[in-house]
């Protein structure tokens, strides 16, 4: 049993330190406090030293599960929250990656502006819809991505209303070719 809970604490330990550099390497360079990333290395901190202490013991052949429960528990917690962490920054990126090049038209949020980009998206078949947590319609989603090869932009990304004046636009397009 002390075996199978030294490997256990070990993969934890490394699979949540890889994290802990992933995570470190992709926050958000926006934000100056990750209150969850300081939340994670508190928890990896602690479970790497009762994990540390576990094994002092288990050479000493006292066996303690105090520390094992602590290692476990902690490393777990940090692995938790590595995960969270992990699949916010992957959305963050992701949103980035489909909206990057749409800055430029965002900024004064200009239907007129954004209207000029969705004219060069048509001719260049990269039309997007850009998601909106607050309404949506899952159907009509799919039925963009699937039948119109429509790019959809997750709902995680920050709202511009030059957005929705895309998005109107995209929706007319949709009427114009269901007309045809």
């Amino acid at each position: 049993m002390k075996i199978k809970i030294k490997y256990i604490a070990l993969g934890l330990f490394l699979i949540d330190a890889i994290f802990i550099i992933i995570n470190i390497k992709y926050r958000d360079q926006t934000l100056s406090v990750v209150p969850g990333l300081n939340q994670t290395k508190f928890f990896f901190f602690l479970g790497t030293l009762s994990f540390i202490a576990y094994l002092i013991l288990l050479k000493q052949k006292k066996s303690l599960q105090l520390a094992a429960i602590i290692t476990i528990t902690s490393l777990s917690i940090a692995m938790y929250n590595n995960l969270r962490l992990a699949k916010d920054n992957y959305d963050r990126i992701q949103c980035l990656k489909g909206i990057s090049e749409y800055f430029q038209y965002f900024e004064n949020d200009s239907c007129s502006k954004i209207e000029k980009k969705f004219k060069e998206d048509v001719i260049n078949g990269t039309i997007k819809y850009f998601q909106d947590e607050y309404n949506f319609d899952l159907e009509f989603e799919e039925r963009l991505r699937d039948k119109y090869n429509v790019e959809l932009v997750g709902i995680s990304c920050t709202r511009y209303s030059a957005m929705n004046c895309y998005n109107d636009l995209v929706k007319d397009h949709i009427k114009k070719l269901k007309e045809r």
